[in-house]
């Protein structure tokens, strides 16, 4: 959709599942078992699910059962009265002209008024909130859905939601169908355009089609090796690699120069930082799969912490020590969040919880630099000079 010469540069890219997001496949996978049979989350503390892809296991634990109840609550008033439909597959083949195109919504609820189409998508991850206003991928989705149940009412509008509970983020976007279908052609015609570039340009011409940017970029696989979010780095940095990796490098003249406006350059940091992990993440991976990287190599790393290999038989060598309870062990108050967590699966009461609530203190958030589309109000602050008052040098 941004990047139309992403498809060609990703071809042949090999495909990595990180932990967090086997995590994330797994609180789905709960979810959906929890709506299917009409439980909450709490009634599956302990059941191992295993990530099918990867292999992970994991645990469902009082901490993933509360989040994923937070977007199980949501889903079941949205659909109150409604029709609701657990992880179906939808297909958008025919938006992009390409068969087998789709892929799995979370959940897909149909207004009882036949007017709305709404697609429902849970986010488990903790690291960046995603807005759903505009979301392409949701967009794609709703268009499936439509094409779906599209005989089942008449719907004049498509509801897309983006349910993040662990940054205690929702976020709603909502569309008429003429404004999905004229989305479904601009959607098609830069499919079009990704496929002519895959398919007729010769590799060293993908370049004339790429278009770095913090989106499109995020989650590309292609990214370490892109030439053109490398001079775009470059470009935003204001100097050369060579430069920048010498070993008299002046960071505050770097910063100092006015060919590239700071402004410009911190609007650029998230889509370098990315830049940068993916970089080290290639390397990383060539060096595992024993492909040569020139000037670099695999060492053991910083070791992990000491633990007890088996703490059953260190209690017990401990007991015949004679060491008292609390030798032993380190008791601490749960906090706030994990109280929380505990009161939204029922272990603490419903009435209890507020006398709990009364207890915490939260400390104000430190100031920090956001853009200006950011939706919270910006800080009033005054300049450390202005706090003081002219004293006569006389005096």
């Amino acid at each position: 959709m941004r990047c139309p010469g992403s498809l060609a540069m990703e071809a042949g890219k090999p495909d990595s599942s990180s932990e967090f997001a086997d995590e994330g496949t797994a609180a789905h996978e709960l979810a959906s078992m929890a709506l299917t049979a009409g439980n909450d989350a709490a009634a599956y503390i302990g059941r191992i699910i295993k990530v099918e892809d990867s292999g992970r296991e994991f645990e469902v634990d009082e901490d993933m059962a509360a989040n994923v109840q937070i977007y199980i609550n949501a889903i079941r008033d949205y659909a109150d009265g409604n029709e609701l439909m657990v992880e179906q597959r939808v297909d958008f083949s025919h938006v992009v002209n390409v068969p087998d195109q789709g892929g799995t919504s979370d959940s897909i609820i149909l207004t009882g008024d036949g007017e709305e189409i709404q697609v429902h998508d849970l986010k488990y991850g903790r690291g960046v909130k995603v807005d759903a206003v505009q979301n392409e991928q949701l967009m794609l989705y709703a268009l499936g859905a439509l094409n779906e149940y599209g005989m089942v009412g008449n719907f004049k509008r498509a509801r897309m939601v983006i349910h993040q509970p662990r940054l205690n983020h929702v976020s709603e976007f909502a569309c008429t169908i003429d404004e999905l279908e004229k989305f479904a052609k601009h959607a098609g015609e830069r499919a079009f355009h990704a496929i002519r570039v895959l398919e007729t340009e010769k590799p060293e011409a993908y370049v004339h089609h790429l278009r770095p940017g913090e989106k499109q970029c995020q989650w590309c696989k292609a990214k370490a090796d892109c030439p053109k979010l490398a001079k775009h780095v470059e470009e935003v940095v204001g100097r050369d690699f060579g430069y920048l990796t010498s070993d008299e490098a002046d960071v505050d003249k770097m910063l100092e120069d006015d060919t590239v406006p700071l402004s410009d350059k911190m609007a650029a940091v998230d889509l370098i930082e990315d830049w940068c992990k993916a970089v080290r993440a290639e390397v990383e991976r060539r060096l595992f799969d024993g492909q040569p990287v020139p000037g670099f190599k695999l060492v053991e790393g910083k070791r992990g912490n000491r633990k007890w290999g088996n703490a059953q038989e260190v209690e017990a060598v401990m007991k015949s020590m004679r060491l008292k309870i609390e030798e032993m062990y380190d008791f601490s108050l749960i906090s706030p969040t994990t109280a929380e967590k505990l009161a939204k699966v029922g272990t603490i009461g419903k009435r209890q919880w507020p006398r709990l609530q009364e207890l915490i203190t939260q400390s104000e958030g430190k100031p920090s630099v956001a853009p200006e589309s950011d939706k919270r109000p910006p800080l009033v602050l005054t300049p450390t000079a202005d706090e003081f008052d002219t004293v006569d040098d006389l005096v």
